[in-house]
């Protein structure tokens, strides 16, 4: 046996069985946990590439100490090795056998975010 609750309305004095207005609302509240869930998910994964971008940087060869918010270049050389550098792509002699990563440049947390 179902018991069936009673909520009382103060404003209009009426009563509602909240049987009848759980299936309506059950809708919006899954919808609303779906729609959250997804946000999560959407942050996780930006998370992760931010964090797989920063281990790629952090692992590569950096000969200086990078001052926040200044633009670097991050190149792989013919040994399959990963460095940072100041020098841009145009700045380069064209017989150079470097394949272009991308620009970077740290935040004020010191993460490093693209800049391509």
């Amino acid at each position: 046996m179902i018991k069936k609750i009673l909520k009382f309305d103060d404003v209009e004095g009426k009563v509602y069985e909240l049987e009848n207005w759980k299936p309506s609302h059950g809708s919006e509240v899954k919808k609303y946990f779906i729609n959250k869930s997804n946000e999560l998910k959407d942050e996780y994964i930006k998370l992760v590439n931010e964090f797989n971008l920063n281990k790629l940087i952090f692992e590569s060869t950096i000969t200086f100490k990078p001052i926040m918010g200044k633009k670097y270049y991050l190149y792989k050389n013919t040994k399959n090795e990963r460095f940072l550098s100041l020098i841009s792509p145009e700045e380069w002699n064209k017989k150079t056998n470097l394949e272009y990563l991308g620009a970077f440049r740290q935040d004020t947390s010191l993460k490093w975010v693209s800049i391509d």
